[in-house]
């Protein structure tokens, strides 16, 4: 028995094209985890993580890590029995078997279509009872050897559940999610801009008072890089727009200040990729720019890339499938609809860094916008025929689709996070007043597919 499970590994199509470290990496990037976990449990470093999973990805042609997740998943490489704690969405498009390499032996081609077409098949009613019971109902099967399906709950929960509220009303602040703990930092409550720094624990269900920014300001974004929170610009309680930089340490609770913008401005988009901070566009107090800006914080320097396709400020940005998103925002005589595509490694390479993609099904701006498992989270916002729904959207196929709204009144300015499979939306402003109410939404579910034993053929 352990010779034929010896020959069967060693036909496994992964083993011939990766190496060690690869299947390693593939594997850790099947139980989702992040680059970073994953460069701190292999001691390499992030980037490290990044050219081998670019090497992995051409060599099993895949584009996201769901399809590599999928792909180890057929190749052997992981039991369906691991991925209990990883968050797998699984599009209906990604669910066709891979055919099987013509060349294994008759006997191991027959076992590895019976197991792949069985965990498709669970796989594929979990869909259909998701779509009956509410994407919020949490789907689970039994891990013993029975392939029979036992699903839980019976009762649906609500969509939106309500959490604990921020502990003081505001809108336009900056959100970063760092180890699990979500952070609002300043923002505007009536005329009040502030510099409130606010810490928000999901397991506790619990929001504590840090240590308040120097530079108190609005409109304004956050990224964490490195352990460390970026908050750049932003409008003062006087109506000027500053160039100021400052950082938080969340370890020590402690702010400095870093070089400043090129150029003041607030109502940008700002996103953290690759150990660099990109923000594009904004209000500089004049107009509305189409400017992009990098930040090196091993340098402290500021450089500036390709401009974007659309000036604009008040727009969301997001990072899925190794791009950056920039979506809707307003140009000073319009909501915009549009999505920009921004790719920093074609830009390096030389190539075009923009790319125009499915646009809004209807402009909106001052939205909040975040990313789970390679998808785009909208909600929130304003235009011409608001309330809006809250949309998802999928970079593979470009497709956006609408999903649960938490209000039926218009929610703007307001802070989105993605910690783990939930999305929790809070603050901003309803009916022109800040609020302080908070929100969570499961938008993804754990799957627990059976140990299937086909036996012998």
């Amino acid at each position: 028995m352990e010779s034929n499970r010896s020959q069967e590994n060693a036909s496994a199509p992964s083993a011939a094209e990766l190496s060690e470290r690869e299947i390693e990496i593939l594997q850790l990037v099947a139980t989702g985890v992040s680059n970073k976990e994953i460069a701190q449990q292999l001691l390499i470093s992030a980037n490290t993580v990044k050219v081998h999973l670019r090497n992995i990805f051409a060599k099993i042609n895949v584009a996201s890590r769901t399809e590599a997740t999928l792909y180890a998943i057929r190749a052997g490489l992981v039991q369906m029995d691991t991925l209990v704690n990883s968050a797998l969405p699984i599009p209906l498009e990604t669910i066709a078997p891979p055919p099987i390499a013509q060349d294994y032996p008759p006997a191991q081609r027959q076992r590895s279509n019976r197991w792949i077409w069985a965990a498709l098949a669970v796989v594929s009613v979990l869909i259909a009872i998701g779509a009956l019971i509410g994407r919020d109902a949490l789907v689970a099967l039994s891990s013993n050897s029975s392939p029979t399906p036992t699903v839980l709950p019976t009762a649906v929960t609500p969509k939106w559940q309500a959490s604990a509220d921020m502990l003081a009303a505001r809108s336009g602040f900056g959100i970063v999610t760092y180890e699990n703990q979500i952070y609002a930092i300043g923002g505007e409550a009536g005329q009040t801009v502030t510099g409130l720094v606010e810490r928000y624990s999901p397991a506790d269900n619990q929001w504590s008072s840090l240590t308040p920014k120097p530079v108190a300001v609005s409109d304004v974004g956050a990224a964490v890089v490195g352990g460390r929170v970026y908050v750049p610009g932003g409008r003062l309680a006087s109506g000027a727009i500053t160039s100021t930089v400052e950082m938080y340490d969340p370890r020590e609770d402690r702010w400095e200040q870093r070089a400043p913008l090129p150029v003041a401005l607030s109502a940008y988009a700002l996103v953290a990729f690759e150990g660099r901070l990109y923000l594009f566009g904004g209000w500089d107090g004049q107009s509305y720019q189409t400017s992009v800006n990098m930040y090196d914080p091993s340098r402290d320097t500021w450089t500036s890339h390709t401009p974007m396709p659309t000036a604009r400020g008040f727009a969301g940005a997001a990072v899925a499938s190794g791009k950056i998103y920039v979506v809707g925002g307003r140009d000073g005589e319009h909501v915009l609809a549009v999505n920009e595509e921004y790719s920093p490694e074609a830009e390096v390479n030389g190539e075009p860094a923009w790319q125009i993609r499915a646009p809004l099904p209807e402009g909106r701006s001052a939205v909040a916008m975040t990313s789970l498992a390679d998808t785009l989270y909208l909600v929130g916002g304003e235009g011409g025929s608001s309330p809006w729904p809250s949309l998802e959207y999928f970079p593979q196929q470009d497709q956006w689709q609408p999903f649960d709204a938490p209000f039926n009144q218009a929610w703007v300015k307001l802070g989105l996070a993605g910690v783990g499979t939930n999305l929790y939306a809070f603050g901003g402003t309803k009916n022109g007043a800040a609020t302080a109410e908070h929100l969570t939404y499961q938008a993804l579910y754990t799957i627990v597919l059976p140990v299937i034993n086909s036996g012998a053929p």
